[in-house]
Formats: structure tokens, sequence, C-alpha cells
């Protein structure tokens, strides 16, 4: 059952406050830098939560029938009476291998977070974290918990409390993560007698275990003073328990983004105490931090201490960090080389002017340079510029895009939005109009002017902008060779890189038109105008026919037989209002605009239809694409060939076109014993996303080869040919093809 409005806005802003995007209290620049904190790990289906009704128990992740945590509401107390206070606690169990995360989760994740409802006369205190464990991972360090946890809060019960039961429920949140990380949901409850007062025995000792396990809070004799210079940060501790030797001495920050948590933490036996030199992440200083200190004492046992550090500023010049080296806010540090990455995501860019997706819209623009080359040198110049502007403020926009969702656990490809059925719709709307344009059905100037086409067809330098915005819309899913490495390692990269990347790429696609604009003595290869272009001109007009049919074909799988019936509502509409305002008169107007109303309607309904359980079939001989599968095989000694592809990759068509499902290269995988499986992006799927990421890839198309002795797989060339595809059979198989 679909949740109504405010419990789908309660679920919402939830989320939003387990991501630290909901907190008022934090700047612009502290949720902005958040944005690439997921990028080291697959989020999956976050958002899943606004599209389920809450239950009784944890929800799953997407994929999963059961929830990996197992959580419940406990209390040291049966019964309560009315002033005193007691404790509860959130009670969770986590299967070996996985982990939830403490209040400041690290480089990644998300700590847990309960929205109450509670009766009158009921008030809880803070959440009392027990003092986490490290979770290395990779280039990153998280902070949190396995096994078992309780989270303690103290309940108070006023004296004015009325009623002979204390009910008290909530919904929380929480990360579980193991290799994936999958996103948990929850209503928790708990009933209490009210009247004399009885002792859960089991439960208490549960809480008091944990309790126990909480940093105890520094003494007044004991100060801690921090400050931050550049790249540093030092913590300097006094007093006390500071004045002994302290062994294992680590530092878990309250906030998050203060500190690189992966990096080396340089801890200094000093007269006065101890010195922690630590390297500085995004988050400024401020006038206080809480810090949560762990160490062994002198007889060997595990403590921790809680002490709120007050920023001195006489610090400062003693700020020197040594070791550990500066890390991105994720924890993965910045690329060694950027030189190569941008040139690899210019050639890239470069390479998507050939790919079919994209010559239909820069066919337009082909055809006006040849009308204004030996005319309008110095305009033309402006056009290019605009048409580069257009170009890469899109790719920009893009990936900054990429980067926010991301941010929402939301495990994105390059090319997504063509896994947004209103999004495919809109674009076929759009490209039928260019067509009937080009076909000279209606002219640039008329009042449909506004509503699309001319967006990106005629002579105005605002033409050229949309048709870079255009050109990057359709282009960004056919992630070509040289694109698809370099977004691959962008998207491991600090958000900086990773936008840097795709103004490259930007500035690859646009640098044919762009030269042709800027040096005048190229022009005098391109060819005179004359009436030759008009012809030319409605020739173009089938290239946008083919793309919208194309797109047609990608919204059957997306939105199925009703999605394709309501853009075909919407594309005759389209046409009976550009053929009603050629008629005149106010009548035929009338008639124009409830077409446009229906072609609204009909497009934007697309959004409303549920997205399709399945897309594309496999072809005879290929197997649906699964991790237990896959491993299964693994396990029998047989080689698997894995296609990553969507409907909506034009590259992915033509390699299956020209080399995949040719009879030739089918034979030659079954001549070798290979076994052939497809993962089909073309509808949002997180565990394809997953794979696609840990492989290094921005998106599809993804050609995987798992070799038959088990060994590392190997990742083929975005653009197949069949010797390519044949060689990777030998070296898998060691058969001959």
């Amino acid at each position: 059952m679909l949740l109504t409005l405010s419990s789908r806005l309660r679920e919402i802003r939830r989320v939003l406050k387990a991501f630290g995007l909901g907190d008022g209290q934090q700047s612009i620049w502290e949720r902005s830098m958040r944005v690439w904190n997921f990028v080291t790990l697959v989020v999956l289906g976050l958002m899943a939560s606004v599209l389920v009704s809450p239950a009784t128990s944890a929800q799953p992740g997407w994929g999963s029938s059961e929830p990996i945590v197992t959580t419940t509401l406990i209390s040291d107390h049966e019964a309560v009476e009315p002033g005193q206070t007691v404790w509860i606690g959130l009670h969770q169990l986590m299967p070996e291998g996985w982990h939830t995360y403490w209040r400041n989760p690290g480089d990644a994740g998300a700590p847990v977070q309960i929205d109450w409802v509670l009766p009158d006369g009921v008030t809880l205190g803070e959440v009392q974290w027990p003092v986490p464990e490290q979770l290395p991972l990779g280039p990153i360090m998280d902070y949190g918990y396995k096994g078992e946890l309780v989270l303690p809060i103290a309940l108070t019960i006023s004296e004015s409390f009325a009623g002979e039961r204390l009910s008290l429920t909530g919904e929380a949140s929480w990360l579980v993560c193991e290799e994936i990380c999958i996103p948990e949901l929850g209503s928790i409850a708990l009933d209490l007698d009210v009247g004399s007062a009885r002792i859960d025995g089991a439960a208490a000792a549960e809480i008091e275990r944990f309790l126990e396990r909480r940093p105890d809070p520094a003494r007044a004799t004991e100060i801690a003073r921090f400050a931050r210079s550049g790249d540093g940060v030092i913590l300097a501790l006094e007093g006390d328990r500071f004045a002994a030797d302290l062994n294992d001495l680590y530092i878990f920050p309250h906030d998050q983004g203060l500190i690189a948590h992966a990096a080396s933490q340089n801890v200094s036996r000093v007269e006065q105490g101890y010195e922690v030199r630590l390297t500085a992440d995004y988050l400024e200083a401020g006038a206080a931090r809480g810090f949560v200190l762990s160490f062994e004492d002198m007889s060997g046992e595990a403590r921790a201490v809680e002490v709120m550090a007050t920023y001195d500023a006489d610090l400062e010049s003693a700020v020197n960090v040594t070791g550990g080296g500066r890390l991105a806010a994720n924890g993965s540090s910045v690329a060694p080389n950027l030189f190569v990455l941008f040139v690899l995501a210019l050639g890239g860019g470069l390479i998507l002017n050939l790919m079919p997706c994209v010559f239909p819209v820069l066919s337009i623009k082909v055809l006006h340079i040849v009308g204004s080359a030996h005319e309008h040198p110095a305009v033309l110049r402006l056009h290019g510029l605009a048409f580069l502007v257009g170009v890469i403020a899109s790719f920009v926009g893009l990936a900054a895009i990429l980067l926010a969702l991301r941010e929402f656990g939301l495990p994105l490809g390059w090319g997504f939005q063509l896994q947004v059925p209103i999004v495919v719709a809109v674009l076929i709307v759009l490209l039928f109009a260019i067509g009937l344009n080009l076909l000279g059905v209606f002219e640039v100037g008329t009042s449909l002017q506004g509503v699309g086409s001319s967006l990106a067809d005629g002579n105005s330098v605002r033409s050229s902008f949309f048709t870079g915005v255009l050109a990057v819309v359709v282009a960004a899913p056919c992630v070509g060779p040289l694109a698809a490495g370099a977004l691959g390692l962008a998207l491991t990269q600090p958000a900086w890189v990773m936008l840097m990347i795709a103004a490259a790429l930007g500035l690859g696609l646009a640098a044919p038109f762009l030269l042709f604009s800027l040096v005048p003595g190229l022009l005098r290869f391109l060819p005179r105008p004359g009436a030759w272009m008009e012809t030319f001109k409605q020739f173009l007009a089938f290239p946008m026919f083919a793309s919208a049919l194309w797109l047609i074909w990608v919204l059957s799988f997306q939105s199925g037989s009703n999605g394709v019936l309501l853009v075909g509502i919407a594309l005759v509409a389209l046409a009976f209002a550009v053929w009603a305002l050629k008629q005149g008169g106010v009548v035929w107007k009338g008639l124009a605009a409830v077409s446009a109303v229906i072609l609204v309607l009909s497009t934007v309904g697309v959004a409303r239809l549920p997205v399709a359980g399945s897309t594309q079939s496999v072809a005879s001989g290929e197997e649906v694409w699964s991790r237990a599968r896959v491993a299964e095989l693994q396990s029998e000694g047989r080689a698997v060939f894995i296609d990553v592809t969507a409907a909506w990759c034009v590259t992915c068509q033509v390699n299956k076109i020209r080399v995949l499902n040719t009879q030739e290269v089918i034979s030659a995988f079954d001549a070798a014993g290979v076994v052939r499986m497809k993962a089909d992006w073309t509808n949002r799927n997180d565990e394809i996303a997953a794979l696609i990421e840990e492989h290094g890839a921005a998106g599809v198309p993804l050609y995987i080869f798992y070799p038959a002795d088990g060994g590392e797989a190997a990742i083929l060339p975005s653009v197949l040919t069949r010797d390519e595809v044949e060689r990777a059979i030998r070296a898998a198989t060691g058969v001959s093809a």
C-alpha cells in the first residue's frame, strides 16, 4: 500500500536527516562537501523508503526479502512509575561481516536516526554511543559496530503522568554494510506498565553492558585544546589521565569532515601530556569540537575518554602533520596524474562526435555551419562559443546531479537520465518536434518556437546553446572508448576532479564545431551554400525521427505498452497542434491549445506509470546475470562473459549488431564452452550499478570476461570488434576460437 502524503514526507525527512542533509545547523559548504563522501561505497536503494509503507519491523533494502539487521526496542524495566528515569535501548543484531555506524560514520556511511512519537509527560535523553571500532576498507576509514549493539537512551516519566500504560513508538533508519551497503527502515515500539517499578533483569544487563562501553567524561583537571593550520590539525591533551603512559591512543572525532579519517594519527608524548597530529579535511575548525579518545592504560585495560576541545590559536604555529598524506574527502587519494585523466576525457569527448546517438543533433549545427560559413564569420564564432558553453554546462550539470544523488545513496552511473521514463518521453517529443521543423511543417518564428523545437534549431545564439544541451543529454549514455575509463577513474576522485573531467568531455564533444567557428581559414573546405541545403535540411529530419523511434523502443522496456501509447498520443497531439495553428482562426487556435494540453498531460502521464519489472529478454543461449550464478559457474571451471547493457545505449546495440549477435561470434563462444550472461541496466538496478562500479566503469557498455581458471576478470573495450572478442575467448579458455 502506498504511503499517505504525510507519511511520505516523514520518510523523506528522515532519509535526509540520516545523511546530514536535513540538518539546518550545517553550512552549505559542509553539506556540499558531503556529496562525495559516498563515492567509494555502493549504497543501494535509499529512496525506496518513499515507495513502501512502514511496517512493524525493519524493511529490507531492494532485492532482499528479509532485513539484514534485527532491531528491537528494549527497556531495563518492565513497569515504571511516575517521576522515574529508566534506560531504554535500541537493540540491533547483525550477521557476521556486516556493520552499522557510529554517530560520525567516518569517510562514508550514516548513523542510526530515530524519529520518536512520545506520549505527554515523557522525555528522552540523548543517545549514548558506545566507543566504535575502526572499519578500514581500502583507502577509506569508517567507524561503527559489528555483531550486537545497544544504543542506550534515558527515559524520564513526569510526576504528573496519567495512565496505566506507557506506549513508546518511533521510526528508525540505519545503514548496514558489508562490501555493499543497504539502508533499512523500521518502526519500533515499546509498551510499559505504569505503577510499581519492576526491573527486567535480562534487558537491564544488556543495556548496562553497553553503558559500560561509553567513553568516560573528561575530569575537571583534564584539558583538551586543538587548532588547524593548512592541512594539519593538532590536538593537545593535558591533565591527570594524560600524564600517564598510554598505549594505542586513537582519536574518534565527533564531526565528520574535521579530519581525514584514513590518514595516519601521529601521537607524541610531551611534558604536559600528549599531542596528536592529524590530517585536516574539509570542515572548518569551529569554536569547539568533541573527540573520543580510546587507549590502553598502564594495566592493559581498554579505556576511552570523551573530551570537548576548545580552539587555541596559540597552537596553530605547532601544527605540522607528518605522514598520512592529504586524502580526498571520501578517503581516496587524488589521482596522481590529472593531466592523463583530462586527456582521456578530452579524447572521449571527441569520439562521442562519431557515436550514432549524437549525429542527429549535431547535424543541425553542421547545416548551420554550411549556411553561415562564407558570410558571417564573426557571428559564427559567437555560435561556436555558445555551443561550447551549452555542452560544458550540461556535462558539468549532469556530473553534479550524479554526485548529489549519490549523497542520497543512489548507485547511479553515467547516462542515468535515460533510466527515467519521463526524461525519455520528453526527448521523444522534442526530437519529433525538431524533425517536423526540419521538414518545414512549421517554421522557426511561429508560436511554437517557445515550446522546445526552436531551442535546438534556427540561427540564434540561443539555439546553439540549446543544441549543446540536447547533444549532451542524448550523448551522455554513449560512453565510448577513453570516456569510459576517464569517467570510471573520476568517480573515485573528489567532486572537483569529477567536475573537471566532465568539463573536459564537453570540450572534446564541442571541439570540432568550435574549431570551424574560431579558425576562419578552415571554412574554405566547406561547400558553398545553395539550393541543395533545403533538401539536406529536410533529409536531416529522418535521423531525428529515427532517434525518436529508438527512444520509443527504450520506453517500451521501461513503461510497457501503456508508456508507448501515451507518448504516441503526445506525438499525434503535437502534430495536430502544429497543423491546426496553420489553419488560422480562433476555433483552430482553440483546438491547438486543447491538443497542447493533451500533449503535456500524455507526456507527464508516463511518469505515473509503474516501471516495468523486466527489460530486454535474453537471446538464445544467454542467461540473466546474477552474482550467485557467476560464482556457481566459476566453481565449475566455466568461463563467463557478461554483457552489461541497456536499451538506451546506442553503442551497446551497435556492438550487438556488428559483433556479439553475429553467428560467427556466437559459435566461437559455444565452441569454447563460454557461458554468456546479460546484465540489463535499461531500468534502474542497484546490483548492476554496483557491478559497474566494482569494475571501475562509469556506465554501459561494459563487457566482463571471467576466465575458466577462476583468475581476475578481463574488461573488454567499449567498442567491440570480432577479433578482440575472439582473442578474449582464447585468453579466457585456452581454446582456439
